[in-house]
């Protein structure tokens, strides 16, 4: 679904990638006050950007729905090793 979710907004994933390396660089080279100037202004100028926040809170939401899931399917499994549990004990002597 990740995959997916990104290839769908591959455009904007690409433009990211570029300005995440070129800030990447300046604070590699110790330019922190450049980098974060840079980006501040890489977030108004760029309408990827909002394609890209929305892909993030579409992964987001499908690590949550995962997230969920497991748990659920945690509790689920201890619900039947319970009554499993259960049923084996009356039956021991």
């Amino acid at each position: 679904m990740m995959r997916e979710i990104l290839k769908q907004n591959e455009t904007a994933v690409r433009e990211a990638g570029r300005q995440l390396v070129e800030i990447g660089a300046e604070l590699a080279g110790g330019k922190i006050d450049e980098a974060l100037a840079r980006l501040a202004a890489a977030q108004g100028q760029y309408d990827e950007w909002e394609e890209l926040d929305q892909a993030r809170a579409d992964i987001e939401g499908v690590i949550r729905d995962r997230e969920g899931m497991l748990a659920v399917q945690h509790i689920l499994a201890d619900l039947v090793g319970t009554v499993l549990g259960a049923a084996l004990r009356t039956r021991l002597p």
